[in-house]
């Protein structure tokens, strides 16, 4: 009775019918109309992976010491390498950070090749070196170069409307960035369950730690992101790491997001279940930059990515 209806109606549909030239013409038009827009929808595809591809490439030479020129003035990062151990030992002391029994420390050999100290182990971590970096530069765990833990937030318990947001992984869009209009609201009546520094801050970055499809995503937050102006803390499928003062948030953030696809992958457990262990984050190996480096490599970033968006604008 249903289809008796719709085809009824088909069939009762007035229908223009210009002279069979016409339609002929009309015909001929949409078909190069249609294969024209065709090419143009293959030519934009085409041209956003190029710029996936220029935005891939620009954060794997920024990391490499590729992307800016080394200045023989810089301060050295061994140094810097100092400053960090030198604050997180005082940190320690005030009891803001628990001490690593098992802290690592990088350094090169008479030999060239790399070593690693833990405790007092010493062994060869050649193998684990991804690439040459400049003279200036210094390997460290990525543990060692963050001012706070790296962990997961807590799981939280929503109400409707409350003063304090949770930053979930769907706010860590694939295409979008940050968008803090995608939180979700906390019952403040578990406030209590949650230290300072567990409250994002400007210049962390959020790494999506479960879910399929979003696992591993990357994301830089800034508080300007936050048009709500309300305080907010990560849910328990996303990781924050927070750089040390002498790691640029946004080199940290850089260096991140280069490996955002191997993350992806880094994934642990069944197929459905799989999650990103903060102890993968922690071990990642990560190239420093002298500090004066750092800024020109997250400027260089910042302005290669700002072209890059204008010319995607014009694409839509």
């Amino acid at each position: 009775m249903k289809n008796s209806f719709r085809l009824d109606n088909i069939q009762n549909v007035l229908t223009p019918v210009p002279p069979l030239a016409e339609q002929i013409r009309i015909v001929e038009k949409l078909s190069c109309i249609w294969t024209q827009i065709q090419q143009i929808d293959s030519e934009s595809t085409t041209a956003r992976d190029i710029i996936l591809l220029a935005k891939t490439k620009i954060l794997d030479l920024a990391i490499s010491g590729q992307l800016v020129p080394q200045d023989p003035a810089d301060e050295p990062a061994s140094v810097l390498l100092e400053r960090i151990r030198a604050e997180k030992e005082e940190l320690i002391k005030q009891g803001k950070l628990k001490r690593d029994k098992k802290e690592s420390v990088i350094f090169r050999g008479e030999d060239n090749s790399y070593y690693e100290k833990i405790g007092y182990e010493i062994h060869c971590i050649n193998e684990e070196m991804p690439f040459e970096i400049p003279d200036t530069w210094e390997w460290m765990r990525l543990e060692n170069c963050c001012i706070k833990e790296i962990r997961r937030g807590k799981s939280p318990k929503y109400i409707e409307q409350s003063g304090t947001l949770v930053f979930a992984q769907k706010c860590n869009t694939k295409y979008a960035g940050i968008d803090i209009g995608l939180a979700l609201y906390l019952d403040e009546n578990t406030l209590g369950k949650y230290t300072d520094d567990e409250y994002m801050q400007d210049g962390d970055v959020v790494i999506n730690s479960t879910g399929t499809g979003t696992l591993g995503r990357v994301g830089f937050y800034r508080v300007a992101d936050n048009r709500a102006n309300l305080p907010i803390v990560p849910d328990s499928h996303v990781t924050v790491v927070r750089a040390h003062r002498n790691v640029h948030a946004f080199y940290l953030y850089a260096f991140m997001k280069a490996n955002q696809a191997e993350l992806e992958k880094e994934g642990e457990g069944s197929t459905n279940q799989k999650e990103l262990k903060p102890l993968t984050l922690k071990e990642m190996l990560i190239p420093i930059p002298p500090f004066s480096e750092q800024k020109r490599i997250a400027l260089a970033i910042t302005a290669a990515f700002s072209t890059i968006s204008a010319i995607e604008k014009s694409l839509t």
